[in-house]
């Protein structure tokens, strides 16, 4: 499930997740804050209950007006959620730039209510409302801290009007609220920052977990995992089986430090040969795979013997310019339920025919004499 980035310069600002984060992160970091959708209904509810509560206590104008209005967010910003929701389980664009200053709005409303309980002096009134305003604070900085500088602004949206009430009244001791809102607003702050990196070092770590298990950690191609994970399965997938040809015998003669070093310069060049939509694979050893999409057997013989072809070109190893050939067998998924252990298989077969007759490229195709083609 994705959602779309926000299209606002300013929101864009308020949803960064910070300078040091990988870009790669930042979809994944966005798509939090349309997640803990239990403290997302849970401050819903409380909102509600508390405005409708203190506007049935006060009976004022004032009051009533505000629990109409938190009713309308609220209303609203589900509304605005289950749209988010909907269009990225889909694959379509999510509003939002709507869904995150949605929670601005509630948190200035939020904030409106603090204003008018401590300027009216209902000690019953201030009391629910103030604790409700912390609580929900809290509820902020928890499901918002993928974007700490967006907690700063719902913080001082909700919290702000209580200072500015304190001023204005006549109890000289809410001006305490002048010391302990700031304080308050800096630990919260403080503590979105810290969660923010502890949840982008996990992701970070998981992703790095999650490279090691599909990739080889030599070469870093795909391994075999990573190749059954990305293989698509349809007509016109070109399967090309590489086994290095007297690998074993530079192994011994310059050592193994070379022999990895000559797997990397190959890896190398079969990334460049197979084009960045290609799979390409070291499944063990001196054995590669490369999968590219869009082949019949004509192209999928030319892509066998480009690889070939680039294989060829001498490796530099102590001085010494040495050549490493290779065999390949190549299969054509040609239609039909046919899986990756199946083209693998005949591929595997027409690649030890291939080794058989002294290296080449040969096409296996049931259908047709298998095609040899010279290096």
């Amino acid at each position: 499930m994705g959602f779309s980035a926000p299209r606002l310069a300013i929101t864009r600002w308020l949803a960064f997740p910070g300078c040091d984060t990988p870009a790669e992160l930042h979809p994944a970091l966005l798509g939090t804050l349309f997640g803990t959708l239990t403290v997302f209904f849970a401050a819903l509810v409380n909102s509600v209950l508390v405005t409708g509560v203190v506007a049935f206590h006060e009976g004022s104008a004032p009051f009533i007006g505000w629990f109409v209005v938190e009713v309308a967010i609220c209303t609203a910003r589900l509304a605005v959620l289950a749209v988010s929701l909907h269009r990225a389980g889909r694959g379509r664009s999510t509003p939002t730039d709507l869904h995150l200053w949605m929670s601005v709005l509630w948190a200035l409303s939020i904030g409106y209510g603090g204003f008018i309980t401590i300027t009216a002096g209902d000690w019953v009134s201030t009391v629910i409302v103030c604790l409700s305003s912390a609580a929900m604070a809290g509820g902020a900085c928890l499901r918002n801290y993928a974007a700490p500088r967006f907690v700063v602004l719902l913080l001082t949206c909700n919290l702000v009007p209580c200072c500015l009430a304190a001023i204005l009244s006549d109890q000289p001791a809410l001006l305490v609220l002048l010391v302990q809102t700031p304080l308050f607003m800096v630990g919260m702050t403080a503590g979105a920052f810290r969660l923010n990196r502890a949840l982008v070092a996990t992701m970070q770590a998981e992703s790095a977990m999650v490279h090691l298990a599909l990739h080889d950690p030599l070469t870093g191609l795909l391994n075999r995992t990573g190749l059954e994970q990305g293989f698509a399965g349809r007509a016109g997938d070109a399967l090309c089986y590489i086994d290095l040809d007297g690998f074993k015998r530079i192994n011994d003669r310059y050592g193994h430090a070379a022999g990895d070093g000559l797997l990397q310069t190959v890896a190398d060049r079969l990334r460049q040969v197979a084009g960045p939509d290609a799979l390409v694979t070291r499944i063990g050893g001196d054995e590669f795979v490369v999968i590219a999409a869009d082949h019949d057997n004509h192209s999928a013989i030319a892509l066998g013997n480009d690889i070939a072809a680039v294989l060829r070109e001498p490796h530099a190893i102590a001085g010494d310019l040495v050549v490493s050939g290779a065999s390949i067998g190549i299969a054509v998924h040609d239609g039909g339920v046919r899986p990756l252990a199946d083209l693998m298989a005949r591929a595997d077969r027409s690649l030890y025919r291939v080794k058989a007759m002294g290296g080449g490229a040969r096409l296996a195709d049931p259908e047709r004499q298998d095609e040899l083609l010279p290096f």
